[in-house]
């Protein structure tokens, strides 16, 4: 993981506590206290789609379009 970008390991740390989340919801938690020490920037869109973009491209999480928008989750096992 320490090769991920920092919004990266944030977008990742959020989906590990949720299962299926839309950006919508990611970006709102990013806003949290408990996120605050690693989600510098990705509470903002652009930065979002750059960081989820490079683990999706990784393979770590998935992107699938649905209603409300994308919505994303780590790929397990």
């Amino acid at each position: 993981m320490s090769t991920l970008s920092r919004n990266a390991q944030c977008v990742l740390k959020i989906l590990e506590a949720g299962s299926l989340l839309t950006t919508s919801m990611i970006l709102e938690l990013a806003r949290r206290a408990e996120y605050a020490a690693i989600c510098k920037g990705c509470a903002g869109g652009d930065t979002f789609v750059i960081a989820a973009n490079q683990l999706v491209e990784r393979g770590l999480i998935t992107r699938k379009l649905g209603k409300g928008g994308y919505h994303w989750q780590i790929v397990r096992g």
